[in-house]
């Protein structure tokens, strides 16, 4: 049986991810691929509990614990969520994936062991990416969707200086990584639905 295809999309706060992977999981619907759509933190029921620890806005946890949370969360739905779906021929949308813990617990807070520990691990989780989208926004663009928001989490109440660091990490990280794509996504949505879908059809017909 053929492999499914792995699909990543990353990016900092309020560039419109969920936004995206909807667009992306319907245009799977249309082609009568059969997929799943899973997130990090979370997944499963033990990401989920660690996600509700995660994002709480009263979080005190320093960048080590937090990154080991998200692993945790990240190993067990790796394992028996993304891996069983990609060996059963089906395509995986993740929202996040060990990427935003390299830039959030790592760059952004500038803590070498959590960079350390994403440069061992990373040939492991990022062998069967097919695609990474990244999204990307002027900061600006980004604050007005977060303040739209009826309630925001940790990360998403950081503010502007937090969310420039992000972005710069983001831009750093995939500067040289041949499976990103780059999506504008405070032009029209129809320009970056476009872009998604060629790429999509890119993965489909390899």
């Amino acid at each position: 049986m053929k492999k499914g295809k792995f699909i990543v999309f990353e990016g900092n706060e309020g560039t419109g991810k969920t936004t995206h992977i909807t667009f992306a999981s319907n245009y799977l619907k249309s082609k009568d691929i059969s997929h799943i759509i899973t997130r990090e933190p979370g997944g499963t029921p033990l990401g989920e509990k660690i996600r509700e620890i995660l994002l709480d806005s009263n979080s005190k946890l320093d960048a080590i614990s937090e990154a080991l949370l998200f692993y945790s969360s990240r190993i067990v739905n790796y394992n028996t969520i993304i891996l069983e779906a990609l060996n059963k021929g089906d395509y995986v949308i993740c929202d996040r994936f060990h990427y935003s813990t390299l830039v959030y617990q790592g760059m952004v807070q500038k803590n070498d062991q959590v960079i350390s520990l994403h440069n061992t691990l990373d040939p492991y989780f990022s062998k069967d990416i097919s695609k990474i989208f990244f999204l990307d926004s002027e900061i600006s663009s980004c604050l007005q969707r977060i303040n739209r928001r009826g309630s925001t989490d940790k990360f998403e109440k950081q503010g502007e200086e937090f969310l420039v660091a992000v972005r710069d990490s983001y831009h750093k990280i995939f500067k040289d990584n041949s499976k990103v794509t780059i999506i504008r996504t405070d032009n029209k949505r129809e320009v970056a639905e476009n872009l998604i879908r060629k790429e999509i059809d890119k993965i489909i017909n390899e």
